[in-house]
């Protein structure tokens, strides 16, 4: 047997050295492949004028990135169609007028002109897109369910849910978080 000379224990310890990281680039994560940090689901809770209160809650589904909105109200007095929609400001001062414009980041028309193709509603026009709150007068609850295939979470965070009347007047509010 040759003996071990400088040269060859050199090659020697590099051999072992590489192989002991060899595990270790083996089962290193790859950054690109891990899920991004995403919001998937937001909330609000509504209150207006006459006692008006409710819930809007919005989670991501599916790989699809599908939102599931649900709003629930109770209070509303009259029996009548009432819109909802996502305002691009938060409330302020608990007044519903100081929450804007609806969110409308596509320039999409008001109201939904299609409402089968999501699409061309405006993001934020809720009841364009799952019906409105048919309330049903004298503050029996109401409720509707919807997916919304337009939204996406994060983008509302940090918005406000409001609720109008027939004549379009903001009676109820709520800021999503």
């Amino acid at each position: 047997m040759k003996p071990l000379t400088s040269s060859s224990s050199s090659g020697l310890r590099f051999l072992l050295l590489a192989l002991a990281y060899v595990p270790a680039i083996v089962f290193a994560p790859n950054p690109n492949s891990l899920p991004p940090k995403t919001c998937i689901q937001a909330e609000a809770k509504i209150s207006g004028i006459s006692g008006i209160t409710g819930s809007a809650f919005f989670i991501t589904t599916g790989p699809d990135f599908r939102v599931l909105v649900t709003v629930n109200v109770k209070g509303l007095q009259a029996r009548e169609d009432d819109l909802f929609h996502i305002h691009t400001n938060a409330v302020s001062g608990n007044s519903c007028e100081s929450t804007g414009g609806h969110f409308n980041p596509t320039g999409a028309l008001f109201p939904c002109p299609n409402p089968t193709n999501q699409t061309t509603c405006q993001v934020g026009d809720l009841s364009g897109k799952g019906g409105p709150l048919k309330a049903q007068g004298g503050g029996k609850p109401v409720a509707v369910e919807y997916h919304d295939k337009v939204i996406r979470l994060p983008s509302i965070v940090g918005k406000s849910i409001v609720i109008h009347d027939r004549a379009l007047f903001r009676i109820a509010c709520g800021e999503t978080s």
